[in-house]
């Protein structure tokens, strides 16, 4: 098998010589590809920028490795955007720091004014892939919306912007609606299931680029570059051919295949050789061999090849199970990718993420997620079932399937309705989430990104905790890892954002704002609210200050009907104010979080239900009782800039590489 593997490697080497020799470049001089730093591979129509007539859309900087940022003009003379990474079929991803530095200064004036990509060329045509579509209304519109559309008011501008939060707009509904308002499509990065525009919109887009019909033909069947005249119409430009080349690329051919021709001729002599002095007894011992291993030991998804001790996925087969990635199938999207629904061909029902980049950064939280999973088997975290290869086209995770939704859609998205969750389920999910979370720290993993979004659940209101792109392995015999912040806002641990030190207790203040989420069923962030009340955990520590606990309970639980209830919500309270305090060395450990929501799940009295350390300030009290004194001692925290601060990643990212 060496020779044959020799002459194998031979004859694709000397193939590969003739062809960079003949057609490595075009008729031009211009390189067929080019690697352009940590990005990885373009191709026409992408070019460097020192080599303008090689393509149409020129990329800055490819060269230079101590440049981390690249920077990309979509039209002649344009504007330039940061460029991220490239995705299959001709598709980028970009950042417009312009329009986010808008975003997080005044939402209201940049919604005020259109915003589009440079207008397509004869050439080609440009569209972002992931995109929202916003109506801006005057004041005082006729036909009132249905409550699936959201309002996000701008009232010192004179308009109002709606939106539809279902996963699938109606487009034909819409302009029924909105026919005298003025349409805006901006890029998005997550569902719209949310009345926090700054939630989805975002700055970084999927571009995809699409050559005309005839600048296609004539780069790809001509061999031309798509130009141009002076009246802005379509030529072909194909250089005169080399006669001197073409000569030498001929003589190379054929000596070439003489030459293979001839190493054929020997290798076969030499193989026909060893195999008829093979003994009986070598014969026996091979066959011998290949019965011990029996076809038994190829039973999984691709020939018997793991990654992490998970089954490798072909790509084809995901693709066959999702009916090419329909967007029927499309359970949901964030910050990272796309999850959609699919069946195996054993007949398991999955759920398959799908990467929208395949970078450096994606790899990492790809291999990361996967390296993860497969140390952990715990009934309240999502299994795992396979991935692609790394190497594969495209970047795929294929978990079970958990059919009833994230918490966050029975709290605020498509499942909310009135009583749909009740107490003693809500309790149940704390109980079952803290029990996955305490788990994980007890496995030297830290999860930061804990919010109702990654709290998936089973049709019997099990909890499977999901979404380990972000996590990080935490070896016992530290105290912190410095790292930059990684998260979601309205969750994310502020002194972690501060002094970009990660413990165990930043997972244990995202999973306080959870239960604050549970007890008044309202979002982590929202920004319809006062300033300082954006914060839901600002929130929760001023009403529970002024005594006025009572005002953030959602009344449909039976807080004020029903005793055993009451009970239940002011301890859970008590513990969610305890894990949100902005010192970590006060806030209880997650193994002691989880304990002490068992024993208010079972009833039991809890006078010691913290260690005195972890009690202080002290347990939140009786609404009748007063408020006065130590716990308006706690200082809430300032204004939420904090948590309303924008990555450049997507909803759960941050520009920085942990």
């Amino acid at each position: 098998m060496a020779i044959v593997d020799l002459f194998c490697f031979l004859f694709f080497y000397h193939l590969v010589l003739i062809l960079c020799a003949g057609y490595g470049y075009g008729n031009q001089g211009c390189p067929h590809f080019f690697s352009c730093g940590h990005l990885g591979y373009f191709h026409y129509p992408f070019t460097k920028a020192e080599q303008p007539d090689c393509g149409l859309l020129p990329i800055y900087d490819c060269d230079k490795p101590q440049s981390p940022t690249k920077l990309i003009q979509l039209e002649k003379n344009g504007t330039k955007f940061g460029l991220t990474g490239i995705t299959q079929q001709d598709g980028i991803s970009i950042s417009d720091d312009d329009l986010h530095k808008r975003l997080e200064n005044n939402i209201c004036d940049t919604l005020n004014n259109d915003y589009s990509l440079p207008s397509h060329s004869p050439l080609y045509s440009i569209h972002i892939k992931y995109n929202v579509t916003l109506f801006r209304c005057k004041h005082g519109l006729k036909k009132k919306p249905p409550p699936h559309y959201f309002n996000h008011s701008c009232t010192n501008y004179g308009y109002d912007i709606y939106y539809d939060s279902h996963t699938i707009p109606d487009n034909h509904e819409a302009h029924n609606l909105f026919s005298s308002c003025s349409v805006l499509k901006l890029p998005k990065k997550d569902r719209t299931d949310t009345k926090d525009i700054l939630s989805f919109v975002s700055a970084q887009m999927v571009v995809e680029v699409e050559l005309s019909k005839d600048c296609d033909k004539c780069y790809k069947l001509r061999g031309g570059q798509c130009r141009l005249d002076s009246d802005q119409k379509f030529y072909c430009h194909i250089e005169p051919k080399n006669s001197r080349k073409t000569l030498k690329l001929v003589l190379g051919l054929v000596i070439g295949l003489c030459v293979i021709l001839l190493a054929i001729v020997l290798i076969g002599c030499f193989i026909y050789r060893r195999k008829y002095i093979l003994s009986d007894g070598q014969h026996q011992s091979r066959n011998a061999d290949t019965d011990l291993i029996g076809p038994s030991s190829n039973a999984n998804p691709e020939n018997n090849r793991f990654y992490y001790g998970v089954p490798l996925f072909s790509y084809k087969e995901l693709k066959e199970a999702t009916y090419n990635f329909h967007h029927t199938r499309q359970l949901g999207s964030g910050g990272f990718g796309t999850v959609y629904y699919g069946k195996l061909r054993d007949g398991r029902e999955v759920a398959i993420k799908r990467l929208y980049e395949h970078n450096c950064r994606r790899v990492e939280q790809f291999m990361n997620e996967v390296h993860i999973l497969t140390r952990l088997r715990h009934t309240n975290l999502v299994s795992l079932y396979g991935c692609t290869s790394h190497r594969s086209r495209e970047l795929l995770l294929v978990y079970e399937h958990v059919p009833n939704g994230t918490v966050a859609c029975h709290l605020h998205g498509d499942f909310a309705r009135p009583c749909s969750l009740p107490w003693n389920i809500r309790m149940k999910i704390a109980v079952e989430t803290a029990s996955a979370l305490s788990y994980l720290h007890a496995s030297d993993i830290i999860h930061r990104d804990v919010k109702t979004k990654n709290i998936l659940l089973t049709q019997s209101f099990s909890v499977k905790v999901a979404d380990f792109g972000l996590s990080r392995l935490f070896p016992n015999d530290v105290t912190h890892v410095s790292t930059a912040p990684m998260g979601t806002p309205g969750y994310l641990d502020p002194e972690y954002h501060q002094c970009y030190q990660l413990t165990n207790k930043s997972d244990v203040y995202s999973f306080g704002v959870v239960l604050i989420e549970l007890i008044s069923s309202k979002l982590a962030i929202d920004m319809s609210r006062q300033r300082d009340e954006i914060n839901l955990s600002n929130l929760a520590i001023k009403k529970i200050q002024q005594s006025e606990f009572s005002e953030m309970v959602d009344p449909s639980l039976g807080f004020d009907s029903d005793s055993e209830v009451k009970r239940m919500m002011i301890s859970v309270a008590e513990l969610a104010f305890q894990c949100l305090q902005r010192d970590r060395d006060l806030r209880p450990s997650m193994d002691e979080v989880s304990k002490v929501l068992m024993r208010i799940e079972s009833g039991k009295d809890m006078p010691e239900h913290l260690d005195e350390e972890h009690l202080s300030p002290p347990s939140l009290p009786s609404p009748d009782s007063d408020v006065n004194g130590l716990l308006r001692k706690i200082t809430v925290q300032p204004s939420p800039k904090a948590v309303t601060d924008r990555w450049h990643s997507e909803s759960t990212a941050s520009n920085a590489s942990a």
